[in-house]
């Protein structure tokens, strides 16, 4: 780390005065990791503005990588280790700063002290209106507050999602650099999800059967697994495809992108975009959001119902754009589209190359290619990569997977949506009700065959046939006759909140189907039993063993 330093302050070394180089030295050796990058952007701004204006731009990159108002002990890209050392600091301060407060002034002054306390530290407090909560919601949050573990969720996040910011803004996330994501996320990523396969591998969960199987095994077997992701999504998007033939329906693809200003890099020479107004990519997403949601609420009003799929994807730098395949009655093509491209458009429309970027549609006809093709290879491409080649920039796509995978979770931004249809969770517990040994005595309880139809479809991977059952794929949530059934659980969290569970299903919101059946006891593997008992385990916890959900 400290050649790193030494190689930044020696790039920087014959700019400005000495007082200026004793600046630089002294943000650029707090910023290890970073120093580097921090000097060659130094440079780049210096032949463009000036010395001056360099130093400025470093000071306001060394506030944005310090944790709080005030330095407070770490900064945004400090080591892990640090952040641990510092959450079991903070909570145990905050604590003391409570107690104190609270004892000699009151509660009501001991909270607000508590609220300045995170927010110098750039944290909030965990309850929107502290004011107007009960003594219990409010006692809970401060169990937040007084949590070594929740702080360091807290700054990890934050870390994340300023550190990534800044890596954009240093011009690290381009195709020359680091495409869709920064290197250093998707190694903190690959890591993380390393750890996590890691602690799922240590424990093994046992049911009131005394059948035992281990976490990672049964993880694999659901949706995280990343074939299983991609055949759900394909089975899903294909059961829309078929509802709309049988309706009549027309497909039409769409592809909308920001305007010029959320893009922190030119496309055809990776070069800083001087239109950039400083968005993240979930500032970007936010603004996807909004305009959509404007869309559904003017489509609500003339009466235009589409159902479909819509696939979030990064540009090379990043920044995100939509695609989205909708399917509407053929006389609502053309409003449809005029919709759309009014609200895509609204926000910077006129400039240069907005009408031809900005919105993309592709009318799909069935004599020369199915619907499905069109949105497929986003699909694949944003998940594992396979059976694509190359993706748009001429990178490997099973490597640009990962890399997309790494941002969508760096963002919190959800790839994937279907725009109308039952809730895939539904869908989901269907299946496993399908196969649980209780099916067939709960389902003669009931008798209704619209039901049995229903699980039937769920079993055999039909969703066109689940999507018609359910009421059609433009149904509202809460007229589809089956419906998730949530339940609190009996012991609450750590901080004493009340957690739901997924139970099972509801149908006709009377007639209640318990797919979790099964009491299961979570625990770590005993290094002394894993060795002696590894093949009778492994053929338990291997071929046969149920999905994830059995276990939550």
């Amino acid at each position: 780390m400290k050649l790193s330093v030494d190689q930044a302050l020696s790039l920087t070394e014959t700019y400005g005065t000495h007082e200026c180089r004793k600046y630089r030295e002294r943000i650029l050796s707090a910023h290890q990791f970073l120093s580097l990058a921090l000097a060659r952007q130094y440079q780049r701004t210096n032949r463009e503005k000036g010395y001056i204006e360099a130093n400025r731009e470093l000071g306001r990159l060394h506030k944005r990588l310090t944790l709080g108002t005030e330095f407070q002990g770490i900064f945004i890209d400090s080591p892990d280790e640090d952040v641990k050392r510092f959450a079991e600091q903070k909570s145990l301060a905050i604590h003391g700063v409570f107690q104190t407060y609270n004892t000699n002034i009151g509660s009501r002054r001991a909270i607000q002290e508590v609220i300045e306390y995170l927010e110098a530290c750039d944290l909030t407090f965990p309850l929107k209106n502290p004011d107007e909560a009960s003594k219990l919601e409010i006692a809970q949050a401060l169990l937040r507050c007084f949590d070594p573990d929740w702080w360091r969720r807290k700054i990890r996040k934050r870390q994340d999602l300023l550190l990534e910011h800044v890596m954009i803004e240093l011009g690290l996330v381009n195709k020359r650099k680091g495409i869709y994501a920064s290197n250093h996320c998707v190694e903190r990523k690959l890591k993380q999800w390393q750890r996590n396969e890691d602690l799922l591998a240590s424990l093994e969960a046992e049911n009131d059967l005394g059948q035992v199987f281990n976490l990672l095994d049964l993880t694999k077997r659901g949706v995280s697994n990343l074939v299983n992701r991609r055949n759900e999504l394909m089975t899903r998007l294909s059961g829309f495809e078929s509802v709309a033939k049988d309706r009549g329906d027309s497909g039409v693809f769409y592809t909308l992108t920001a305007p010029s200003k959320y893009h922190s890099q030119l496309a055809k020479n990776c070069r800083s975009n001087p239109k950039y107004n400083g968005a993240s990519p979930r500032d970007t997403q936010e603004y996807f959001n909004q305009v959509w949601a404007r869309i559904r609420a003017k489509l609500k009003r003339i009466g235009i119902q589409p159902y479909g799929f819509r696939v979030v994807e990064p540009h090379h730098d990043g920044t995100p754009h939509w695609h989205m395949l909708l399917f509407v009655a053929p006389k609502d093509v053309a409003a449809l589209t005029s919709t759309i491209r009014h609200y895509a458009l609204e926000e910077d429309g006129t400039e240069r190359g907005a009408a031809h970027s900005r919105v993309k549609v592709e009318y799909i006809d069935p004599n020369k290619g199915s619907a499905v093709g069109y949105i497929a290879k986003y699909i694949a491409k944003n998940i594992d990569g396979e059976h694509v080649g190359t993706d748009h920039y001429g990178k490997d796509a099973i490597e640009s997977a990962t890399r997309i995978r790494a941002w969508a979770s760096n963002w919190s931004i959800r790839q994937f949506q279907s725009i109308g249809g039952p809730s895939v969770t539904v869908w989901r517990e269907a299946r496993q009700f399908a196969n649980s040994e209780l099916a067939d005595k709960i389902l003669d309880r009931i008798d209704d065959e619209k039901l049995k139809a229903l699980i039937d479809a769920a079993d055999t991977g039909n969703w066109k046939s689940f999507v018609e059952l359910s009421g059609g794929p433009t149904a509202q949530r809460k007229d589809q006759p089956l419906r998730a059934l949530h339940v609190t659980k009996n012991e609450p969290n750590k901080y004493g909140e009340a957690v739901n569970k997924l139970l099972g299903l509801i149908y006709r919101g009377k007639e209640k189907i318990q797919t979790k059946i099964r009491e299961w006891t979570v625990r770590s593997i005993r290094v002394s039993q894993e060795v002696s008992s590894f093949n009778e385990w492994f053929s338990i916890g291997g071929a046969n063993a149920p999905p994830l959900e059995f276990c939550q």
